[in-house]
């Protein structure tokens, strides 16, 4: 790391920016310092409460072009401003050290790695790094450039890999799956994170993969999507239950939720097995040393630990009766537990201070 530098991680989501000083403690080991600061867009007056991203094929179809429709400009704005407050809030503390900016957002960037072309569940923004740098500059902040808006899904993976107390450290190969409003799932392979954006032709992301009945598994597993699907099921309004602060660990085990669980526990289950049998038809000799369940979904878990229990024991009858992975490969994960929870609530935060730290080499 850079002497008479600071490096600031950034985790984007749906939902929040949320952020934190990233200490290199070794060579190989990171941890934040201090408080995380935590700046939700709904605290935001530019927010929109009831924006609806545009529909996921149409992005699609204008992944190179965007359309912005005002509405859409307006609440990336409110991201951005959300990211610039956050990141200045924690620069105050950094004695004046020039800061080195690490910063995570999910969707698929732009070509420069710069902007956000295509999300499922906020609005697109095709300059980000731009404008944002340009608010930074205009805050006096000193910065480094920022080379590139990272994914959160890597940083995830990033952060387990060089956090103190990681789950990947040691680790050859392993599979990392948190849940928030989306998915974020991380890949180690030979020691070192993969991009899905590198891998994508034979292990598709989260957000693609839909179930036999051809629903997104974001919308099953997700905590925006349980949310989502109780208040379908009880009448009572997203907004409400975000208001009074129900999520899933209050009413999962509810009569209202019994099919939200039961369809919970196997498709959490039914995408570890998926990664399982996509690894092996890649890679046949290749095996996850250890998959970690992080960020909501590790929270989720820990309130009620029989899901987790269900979700082993769902995982491990999947591979029992998988058609494609061999005996020697079914042995390997069903003989002992190679399932766990992370141990780092804020992974990818660690992550995007890795990163910056990196870029800065």
């Amino acid at each position: 790391m850079k002497k008479n530098t600071t490096a600031i991680g950034i985790d984007g989501g749906a939902t929040k920016i949320s952020g934190g000083i990233v200490k290199q403690l070794n060579e190989t080991t990171f941890s934040i310092d201090g408080d995380v600061q935590t700046l939700t867009y709904s605290e935001s007056p530019l927010n929109n409460r009831n924006f609806q991203p545009v529909d996921l094929d149409l992005q699609l179809t204008q992944k190179d072009n965007p359309l912005l429709q005002t509405e859409e400009v307006k609440q990336g704005q409110t991201i951005l401003e959300c990211c610039e407050s956050v990141i200045t809030k924690l620069a105050k503390t950094n004695s004046g050290n020039k800061c080195l900016l690490g910063i995570g957002m999910p969707g698929i960037k732009s070509p420069d790695q710069g902007g956000i072309m295509v999300t499922n569940n906020g609005p697109r923004v095709p300059r980000f790094l731009d404008i944002l740098e340009h608010r930074l500059r205009l805050t006096g902040l000193k910065f480094d450039p920022i080379q590139k808006l990272e994914n959160d899904s890597d940083l995830c993976g990033l952060g387990e890999l060089y956090g103190k107390n990681g789950s990947f450290r040691g680790l050859k190969n392993a599979l990392y799956i948190g849940t928030g409003t989306g998915i974020a799932d991380a890949i180690l392979l030979d020691g070192k994170i993969i991009s899905f954006d590198n891998i994508g032709a034979w292990m598709p992301k989260s957000w693609q993969l839909k179930n036999e009945n051809g629903i997104p598994i974001e919308k099953i597993i997700s905590h925006k999507g349980m949310m989502m699907q109780y208040s379908k099921k009880t009448g009572i309004s997203f907004h409400r239950l975000e208001k009074d602060k129900i999520y899933p660990e209050l009413f999962i085990n509810t009569d209202d939720a019994v099919d939200i669980r039961t369809n919970f526990v196997y498709t959490v289950a039914w995408l570890i097995f998926q990664r399982v049998e996509k690894l092996f038809v890649k890679k046949p000799t290749t095996t996850f040393n250890r998959i970690i369940l992080g960020l909501r979904l590790a929270q989720l878990i820990e309130k009620i630990p029989e899901l987790f229990d269900e979700i082993k024991l769902s995982v491990k009858k999947q591979i029992r009766y998988s058609q494609v992975l061999s005996q020697t490969t079914k042995k390997h994960y069903l003989q002992k537990t190679l399932i766990f929870l992370s141990k780092l609530p804020h992974a990818p935060i660690i992550g995007a201070g890795v990163s910056a730290c990196q870029n800065a080499e």
